[in-house]
């Protein structure tokens, strides 16, 4: 039974370690992140020891197993729930409203601006103006960060830099 606990955890810990790397740009990622099979390999290993930590907790105890995966499931379903539109849209909101009552004179454009720019600096202040332009209004701009921030059919972050990660390599320049 801490065998199959080891292992549930052991595959929360990978998640977490692609995750990080995932969300790093492609040449801040250490040598061995750089390749090209490393994520991959870590999503397998990750999956293999989650049925494998499930499967010898129930082998061990029905319960047990049943419990963890309700509990992962739930984690899962938390975690969807708070990348989501609805949650996205009131955070924008308050924020705005901070900001009006921080500084009374700020322009709707601005206020947007200044919140979009808080949460994804990476973005600019070229992509930002324009999505304000393009998107007005908060509700319409907080649902496209959060597909932006998930990836959807055209952009998905980071994949540029990861896949440009052959001649056109800054660290590979010499």
């Amino acid at each position: 039974m801490i065998l199959g606990l080891a292992l549930v955890v052991l595959s929360l810990f990978l998640w977490l370690l692609g995750t990080h790397f995932g969300a790093a740009r492609w040449y801040d990622r250490p040598g061995f992140a750089r390749h090209r099979l490393f994520d991959p390999l870590l999503a397998a290993a990750r999956w293999s020891s989650l049925a494998a930590g499930l499967a010898l907790l129930w082998r061990a105890s029905p319960p047990a197993a049943l419990t963890a995966a309700a509990l992962l499931l739930g984690l899962a379903g938390w975690r969807a729930i708070a990348r989501g539109e609805a949650l996205r849209v009131r955070a924008l909101r308050r924020r705005l409203a901070e900001l009006r009552a921080a500084r009374p004179g700020v322009s709707e454009e601005d206020a947007l601006r200044l919140a979009v720019l808080e949460r994804h600096p990476e973005w600019g202040e070229e992509l930002v103006g324009q999505m304000i332009l393009d998107y007005r209004g908060a509700d319409q701009l907080a649902r496209v960060m959060t597909r932006m921030e998930r990836g959807f059919r055209g952009f998905r972050p980071g994949a540029g830099i990861r896949r440009a990660a052959g001649r056109s390599d800054p660290a590979r320049r010499s």
